[in-house]
């Protein structure tokens, strides 16, 4: 206990804020990238970040941060008939990490650096998936095929359990890196925003390749099918509140 009080004496400064981002989102896989039938539309989601930060010396904070996200991605091509179609599929994510700080500014001006490097676990909250057009070649190596045969098989089903499938069909947690980088400028005394670019990648494969639907029959996604992982590339504006503890 004593040694606890020490250390947050020893703390010199307490910070804490929002972000909120719009990014260009990307569902990586090199099956879907290197197919005659896939092309991908700029994919654009939204999301919103606290962090709760401390730190022993001027330049460098430590704390958490949570965030909730979207990451999605948009296909389209010629379909079975030779007619266009489109598929999409959108996740949700909640992420929480342990958030390094590091942030700048020279004696008496109003603006300096600001980064945060955070490590992350996300947690799957959500998975909406649609395809309208013509439709495509049966099989489930690429992301539209997938799409076609799990919302073909939930128009048939009549299994209550059946409705959290778009969800199990991927990892429901996972990990990722988020780093944030760019200015601060000061509001106020103790305010300041905060105008950075950020970039997130999943780690590890998103899709759960050994699931089922119904629990029988083959794996849903094909054996060929490589990893995939999701991008997020963007901006994000926020607000940083700084509570010093000592001088």
């Amino acid at each position: 206990m004593i040694l606890t009080g020490y250390l947050v004496w020893l703390q010199s400064a307490l910070s804490m804020g929002a972000r909120v981002q719009l990014m260009n989102s990307h569902i990586a896989c090199p099956t879907d990238k290197t197919s005659p039938l896939v092309s991908f539309s700029p994919t654009y989601t939204a999301g919103v970040t606290g962090f709760l930060s401390w730190g022993w010396q001027p330049f460098l904070r430590a704390g958490i941060e949570l965030g909730y996200q979207g990451v999605g991605q948009k296909y389209y091509g010629l379909g079975l008939s030779g007619r266009d179609y489109s598929a999409e599929i959108n996740l949700h994510y909640l992420r929480v990490g342990l958030a390094f700080q590091p942030q700048y500014q020279r004696e008496g001006k109003n603006w300096g650096l600001w980064m945060s490097f955070c490590p992350s676990v996300t947690f799957l909250t959500q998975a909406d998936m649609i395809l309208q057009g013509d439709s495509v070649s049966p099989g489930n190596a690429i992301a539209p095929q997938v799409i076609q045969t799990v919302l073909a098989y939930l128009d048939r089903s009549t299994r209550p359990e059946d409705r959290l499938i778009l969800q199990r069909m991927y990892q429901p947690v996972g990990g990722s890196l988020h780093v944030a980088a760019g200015l601060r400028f000061r509001l106020v005394p103790q305010v300041w925003i905060l105008a950075l670019l950020s970039y997130e990648i999943s780690l590890g494969d998103i899709e759960k390749k050994s699931f089922r639907l119904g629990g029988e029959g083959a794996p849903l996604y094909s054996s060929n099918r490589k990893p995939a992982f999701y991008q997020l590339i963007g901006l994000q504006l926020g607000l940083q509140y700084e509570v010093f503890l000592r001088h």
